[in-house]
């Protein structure tokens, strides 16, 4: 075969390689549909749901079905308990115990009222109840016993100590809201929560319940209520306006008669309201930084010294020949 022959046919070859090239792949008689996409969004009666979420949450009717479902949960356990101890199974028996006692341990926060859970009206300390005063020294000898401890609130046997102190001090507050003994009650669980159970009130939003409603109940309490609360305030929350006004409080009563608290809550309102010192102060704006090389600027380099003059006159009289 000639040279000459065969480049007619591979260019005939080439050609007919580049025609799906050209013509695309989806092939070169394929409609295409020019037409615009409707996007409008659907009607709001399209979607049942949509107006459902919008609306607030009924929290009273949600937190009251909440309770009701643990109370609920809590008498089944008990009464699954007793029926296995009837049937002679004490392991499962002793489970159901377990779980009920750790169920009616759980912390019961007040999600529906601005006080603590035990707080009601008739609770005032009245007058002297021998059961109530068993309960809150049981409680109390374990509580002097967790504070005993150094580094008390980081080890987890005293969590447990100071939990079932805290239980037996709200136990007075919810079983005996005349006796004489509520006011300490409030403030000890104020100072197991700020102390011991940190984990259990990470914001002191407990801890500062309680105190204030331990002066609440007795404004003469022989206990630094507002002095513990008003450190709270200062140090934790940071809240300067509240802590300064119970600051002031603690001065003005000389609250349980501690001078020691009574001048540090003096340094400390100095403190708060002096904008130079104080740790609640707002950062100041960041000074411009000299450039490199640019020599600095001082007070003396801002004006230009004064010479005297032979026309003026000293500034100290000459003495006499």
């Amino acid at each position: 075969m000639h040279i000459k022959s065969v480049f007619p046919l591979g260019r005939f070859i080439f050609v007919l390689a580049c025609i799906p090239v050209i013509s695309g792949c989806e092939g070169w008689d394929r409609k295409h549909d020019y037409s615009v996409v409707d996007v409008t969004p659907p009607a709001d009666d399209l979607e049942p749901g949509r107006s459902e979420r919008a609306r607030p949450a009924n929290f009273a009717d949600m937190v009251e079905k909440m309770m009701e479902t643990r109370q609920v949960y809590l008498d089944e356990v008990k009464a699954l308990q007793r029926a296995y101890l009837n049937a002679g199974d004490t392991v499962r028996a002793n489970w159901c115990r377990r779980v009920a006692f750790q169920l009616e341990d759980v912390v019961n926060y007040p999600f529906l009222s601005p006080g603590p859970a035990e707080q009601r009206a008739e609770v005032m300390p009245e007058r002297p109840i021998p059961e109530a005063d068993k309960i809150y020294n049981e409680a109390y000898d374990i509580y002097k016993q967790v504070a005993a401890v150094p580094l008390a609130g980081a080890l987890e046997p005293n969590k447990d100590r100071a939990r079932k102190a805290l239980g037996q001090f709200k136990r007075v507050l919810r079983d005996y809201p005349n006796s004489d003994k509520v006011d300490e009650c409030a403030f000890y669980c104020g100072e197991i929560y700020k102390e011991y159970l940190r984990e259990e009130d990470p914001d002191d939003e407990l801890s500062v319940r309680y105190y204030q409603w331990a002066f609440a109940m007795n404004p003469q309490i022989a206990l630094p209520a507002r002095f513990q609360a008003a450190v709270v305030y200062d140090f934790r929350r940071h809240d300067r306006a509240r802590a300064i006004e119970l600051y002031h409080q603690v001065m003005e009563l000389e609250e349980a008669g501690n001078q020691s608290n009574v001048r540090f809550s003096a340094t400390r309102v100095e403190q708060l309201t002096d904008e130079q010192y104080s740790h609640l102060k707002p950062e100041d704006e960041p000074k411009a930084r000299a450039i490199t090389g640019e020599p600095r600027m001082t007070e003396s380099d801002s004006a230009p010294p004064v010479r005297a003059t032979m026309d003026e006159e000293p500034l100290e009289p000459q003495s006499a020949p």
